[in-house]
């Protein structure tokens, strides 16, 4: 019988837990483990939020063979590759995945590399699954040779409060922790879904291709009281071609959970990896870190004395609650985007003009603005119509940041669409370095020499992160 999906109190229910184990040697396995593990790890990431976790890697904006070669020679163990495939329809999606995994086969080919390969995606359940992972297990094992035992999820992202127990993923909402599929983000017009079970969850996304008998759950009361060896176990006795799913509600059951996999992987064991941030510093050897200090940040901002620019795209409430609060705030201006002359060809022009004009006449008068995308939620027609929508937007925000008269001090991508695209198309990113986070699970990148702001940060704000005044808290640390 399947645990009861219903709001409960979020410090009960962790409390009801069995307890972490104390004077563990998880550190020290770990550790020992990937100094051991010969493989580069491919970070395929599906908008460029997933770096929330992490510091001190690459990541590359624009994929090719010769950008794979240079990363794999280097002494990274793991690296990022931004695809934005969130923003396509499944069938361009899965392409763009064969595309860049038949590259990064021909890259792995020259270098003599061994690799492993994570699809990190939302820890909200949306996305293009299973179909970009069985993209990557059918393009590695027609290039490679490679076999794979199965997929492996886990959603868990403890810095944006998400958390998977009773095989149930949950999000915090204030002093609650809901079920996935009872909040806002499991009505997405384009990735919505019924189940928070994930059994049930992954029963629903491949429709019958998966069967029962071949999802296996990792409860954390094997990981708590077993530790590594009964991961393992459990691991060890999976069918071919499952899909494992995983719980997790601390960075404990994350290392002990990778513990297991690197031993299953050290015996021959082949997996791809579905995940939410928080698993990719555990299995890519990073160190977890506090978030960037004021100084730090200071001696980014350089002594640009324009006003800082803060573009919001995500229409999510959590985003709308952050947006309320900036626009409050003294000395910042809020410039609203109508999404519906976006829409219509006669008044697009002018609008994206007017932006441009108004924001510009704010960057040179030192005044931080806010461009916003009008609230209202067009969706269009179907899952398609609903992605398009969201193209027509990107292309304007992209031709406004292009347009500007005045470099910002700052920019902050709120989205991770939005934060796509302005990266790629807007700025020119080709590659960037993920310096840390500004707050927690947020991200502060290094721009490449190749764009119009070489070597300034770039923050990216996910849509789905922080309490009403996080986006207001970021502003003040960059001003």
């Amino acid at each position: 019988m399947l645990p009861r999906c219903v709001p409960q109190n979020m410090e009960r229910a962790l409390s009801a837990l069995p307890p972490i184990p104390e004077n563990t040697d998880v550190d020290y396995m770990l550790a020992d483990l990937i100094s051991k593990d010969p493989r580069k790890v491919i970070v395929l990431d599906d908008d460029p939020t997933g770096t929330q976790t992490v510091h001190g890697v690459k990541v590359i904006t624009k994929w090719s063979e010769e950008r794979f070669i240079n990363v794999l020679e280097s002494d990274d163990r793991l690296f990022y590759v931004l695809t934005n495939s969130r923003s396509l329809p499944e069938e361009q999606a899965v392409d763009l995945t064969k595309q860049l995994v038949a590259s990064l086969n021909r890259a792995v080919k020259k270098t003599n590399s061994k690799i492993s390969i994570i699809s990190r995606s939302d820890s909200t359940l949306r996305g293009h699954f299973p179909a970009e992972t069985v993209a990557v297990i059918d393009t590695v094992r027609n290039g490679l040779g490679m076999e794979f035992c199965g997929q492996v999820v886990v959603p868990a992202f403890f810095e944006g409060d998400r958390y998977t127990f009773d095989d149930v993923h949950w999000v915090r909402q204030g002093d609650m922790l809901v079920p996935a599929a009872q909040t806002e983000f499991a009505k997405d017009p384009a990735f919505g879904f019924r189940s928070s079970n994930l059994v049930e969850w992954v029963l629903e996304k491949t429709d019958g291709a998966v069967t029962r008998d071949a999802i296996v759950s990792i409860p954390i009361e094997v990981i708590r009281r077993e530790g590594v060896p009964g991961v393992y176990r459990i691991l060890q006795k999976a069918p071919w071609n499952s899909v494992i799913v995983s719980n997790a509600t601390s960075y404990y059951d994350l290392k002990t959970l990778v513990c297991g996999l690197l031993r299953s992987e050290a015996d021959g064991h082949n997996y791809v990896y579905r995940t939410a941030a928080s698993f990719v510093p555990i299995y890519g050897g990073i160190s977890l870190r506090d978030s960037l200090s004021r100084e730090e940040l200071r001696d980014l901002s350089g002594n640009n004395t324009n006003g800082g620019l803060v573009v919001v795209g995500s229409h999510v409430e959590t985003t709308n609650q952050q947006l309320k609060s900036l626009l409050n705030a003294k000395k910042v201006s809020g410039i609203e985007l109508s999404v519906t002359d976006l829409l219509h060809e006669a008044a697009r022009e002018l609008e994206i003009a007017r932006i441009i004009n108004a924001v510009s006449r704010n960057l040179v008068s030192s005044t931080d603005t806010v461009i916003y995308t009008s609230r209202t939620v067009l969706e269009g027609t179907g899952k398609d119509g609903y992605l398009q929508i969201g193209s027509v937007i990107s292309d304007a925000l992209v031709r406004i940041v292009r347009g500007l008269a005045a470099e910002p001090k700052f920019l902050i991508a709120k989205g991770g669409i939005t934060s796509s695209v302005l990266a790629t198309d807007a700025l020119g990113s080709e590659t960037a370095h993920v310096l840390g986070q500004i707050l927690p699970g947020v991200p502060v990148w290094r721009m490449g020499e190749e764009t119009t702001v070489p070597g300034k940060p770039y923050v990216i704000f996910p849509g789905n992160v922080g309490d009403e005044g996080s986006l207001l808290k970021a502003v003040q640390l960059l001003s």
